[in-house]
């Protein structure tokens, strides 16, 4: 549900602002919204030349408290240490502390990565060095003839022998070109010519593109056997020197990450009060705080006000108009059943203040078109014990780093999100369990085929009826749709948006009538009443029309309306999809020898199906609601701004 707000105006003395403004932050309900011309004939509250210096050094204290937050390791879960309100001396003080954490952890930082890039130094040459080495040797003593060694890309050794071939006819045979297989797609070259050829010769390979391989300075000094002794050694002890930077970063992290975390969290509630002064309006000796509070804070913000400034600061407040409610922030607050559905709702803006909540909806029916699709009793337990592995980790406050197998997919879901994922995964199993039984899929049909058990429906062959299903929901929350939009039209006193529910309602309804009557899929006596509801959709039409040119567009809508409904039946072509290729992955377990291979084999296809058609089970039914159903109550067209109360980031 939509909480009701109400508007605040904060009235007070200008030298009380910055405490006026600590206390309204420290409350964490008031979501403070800039006063607009016509409103009010005063200014804007601006920032003075010593408070704008102060926001720039809060600026940069907290850029240099977030870097250093990034280069320490997250060690456990961690508590901020508590960080008194900062004054104007506190700031200097701070940046000394910072300043000498920084220097330390950049230091052991700058040596992790030094050591790293050694580490990946010695395995892009150590190989090119080991073949080449023994073939440069052989003439380095020569004082007629020199050498360049070089990697060519690639595993074709006709490159080289055309390489070979036209510096044998540059310089008229004085040349020699030994290679060797360094590792796979690469090949080590060396070529040996002539002092009187080396213009030649280099000029050759430059125009083509071709790089000598020279050793950085730290390998380069001596000959490459000593080099490649020189990597040995240094590739044995590089693994313990970087485990022992690491582990000094991560005592640096141990003490220091609480206390910087508490810094950045206290700078960033000062520059969150310095960025909202703007927003507030001035007179010569006052300023005036306007805002918006959830109405059931208001009395706590009127009266811890009172308490701290008495009469210098007054509160007044009014109901936001139901009818006018551009500027209202909305906030969402549903019952802790329901709570975690507003997350499918994450990916738009929130409804319009005034308008509906559709969370309790999506609650509903997501979950039922996802059991609908799926289907499957094992599954639907497997899916259970997934929800319920979330919920304990959430429940010991960890972070999900989302993993396919060994590939970090670099998402981390964090705890708060990660309970509302683990709710709605069980639901999600409930469902999927319960429509499993009404199917009598247990990894298919394992059970029908092993133990002669028939189910109540069966959708592979029940075909027909399971259609008429998936699109008698589709009928169902799409009217809903509209006679939601009915209701809130009416509360709103929109007559056009009134007509346009009812032509839709009846429009979308008499299609179904008629074209299900003269398709002979409904009883000839839906006939008669689909005439009716055609007749009420032009009557709503024609009104609607002399009302407003745009109702022309609701004949193309009502088609459009039948056509949500119709697919719907992508939940039938999904569900049937999954059951159908169960069944088949059955039919190829049985197809081995033992019982135990078979069902072990069957499963495993699958799992392997379930995983490649996931988008279907998941992000179809999410998009019905979405998109069908959504767009019905005109919620995309309805948006309206996030509840964003000026609070306490860390601090305390």
């Amino acid at each position: 549900m939509i909480v009701e707000m109400r508007r605040v105006l904060i009235f007070g003395p200008k030298r009380l602002v910055a405490e006026v403004m600590e206390e309204v932050q420290r409350m964490g309900v008031v979501h403070i919204d800039r006063i607009e011309a016509e409103e009010t004939p005063v200014a804007a509250l601006q920032l003075d030349e010593s408070t704008s210096t102060r926001q720039a050094v809060l600026e940069r204290l907290r850029m240099r408290a977030d870097g250093l937050l990034s280069l320490l390791p997250a060690v456990g879960i961690e508590t901020p240490a508590r960080a008194d309100d900062l004054t104007a001396a506190d700031v200097n003080a701070l940046e000394v502390e910072i300043g000498a954490i920084e220097t330390d952890v950049q230091a052991l930082t700058r040596r992790r990565l030094e050591a790293e890039e050694e580490q990946e130094l010695i395995r892009t040459y150590e190989g090119a060095v080991r073949v080449l080495a023994p073939l440069q040797n052989a003439l380095a003593g020569s004082r007629a003839l020199k050498t360049v060694g070089f990697i060519l890309r690639g595993k074709d050794l006709t490159v080289v022998a055309a390489l070979r071939s036209m510096l044998v006819e540059l310089t008229q045979g004085r040349v020699e070109v030994v290679s060797r297989t360094v590792e796979e797609g690469k090949i080590g070259v060396v070529v040996a010519y002539t002092h009187r050829d080396e213009e030649g010769v280099r000029g050759f390979l430059t125009q083509a593109g071709i790089s000598e391989l020279r050793l950085p300075a730290r390998y380069g000094e001596g000959d490459p056997l000593e080099a490649i002794r020189l990597m040995e050694r240094r590739k044995a002890a590089l693994p313990a020197e970087l485990a022992a930077i690491s582990g000094s970063l991560a005592e640096r992290a141990r003490r220091h990450r609480p206390r910087l975390a508490a810094i950045r969290g206290a700078v960033a509630d000062q520059l969150a009060r310095l960025y909202a002064i703007p927003s507030l309006a001035q007179s010569r000796y006052t300023f005036i705080l306007h805002g918006w509070t959830p109405a059931k804070n208001i009395a706590d913000v009127r009266g811890t006000l009172q308490r701290r400034f008495g009469r210098d600061v007054v509160v007044h407040d009014v109901p936001a108009d139901p009818h006018d409610t551009a500027g209202v922030p909305v906030l969402l607050d549903n019952s802790p059943l329901v709570r975690p559905f507003q997350r499918l709702l994450g990916l738009f803006k929130p409804p319009r203040y005034g308008t509906l909540d559709p969370t309790v909806y999506m609650a509903i029916f997501f979950p039922i078109f996802v059991g609908m699709v799926v289907g499957d009793i094992a599954l639907g337990g497997l899916l259970f014990a997934f929800g319920w592995w979330m919920r304990n980790k959430a429940r010991r406050g960890e972070t999900w780093d989302v993993a396919l197998g060994p590939i970090n997919l670099g998402i981390r879901v964090t705890p708060a999100p990660l309970a509302d994922m683990s709710w709605i995964v069980r639901i999600l199993s409930v469902w999927t369990i319960l429509f499993g039984a009404l199917y009598l899929e247990f990894f298919g049909n394992l059970i029908e085929h092993h133990f002669g058990v028939h189910p109540i429906f069966n959708r592979v062959e029940q075909t027909t009826a399971f259609f008429y299903l998936t699109v008698g929901m589709g009928l169902i929350q799409v009217m809903l749709g509209y006679l939601l939009h009915l209701v809130l039209a009416a509360r709103h006193r929109h007559p056009v948006g009134v007509l346009e529910s009812l032509a839709m309602i009846s429009g979308v309804a008499a299609l179904f009538a008629l074209l299900g009557a003269m398709g002979k899929v409904l009883p000839p006596s839906f006939f008669t009443p689909g005439l009716a509801l055609a007749a009420a959709f032009l009557i709503f039409f024609l009104i609607g029309f002399a009302l407003n040119r745009m109702a022309a567009m609701w004949l193309l809508e009502a088609i459009s309306g039948m056509g949500n409904v119709l697919s719907y039946a992508r939940l039938f072509g999904v569900g049937l999809a999954a059951a159908v290729l169960a069944n088949v992955a059955n039919e190829l377990g049985g197809k081995f020898g033992p019982v135990f291979i078979g069902v072990f084999v069957g499963i495993f296809f699958q799992m392997v199906i379930l995983i490649f058609t996931f988008a279907g089970h998941v992000i179809q039914p999410a998009r019905l609601n979405w998109v069908e159903f959504l767009t019905k109550l005109k919620y995309h067209d309805e948006t309206g701004n996030s509840y964003q109360p000026l609070h306490k980031t860390g601090g305390d």
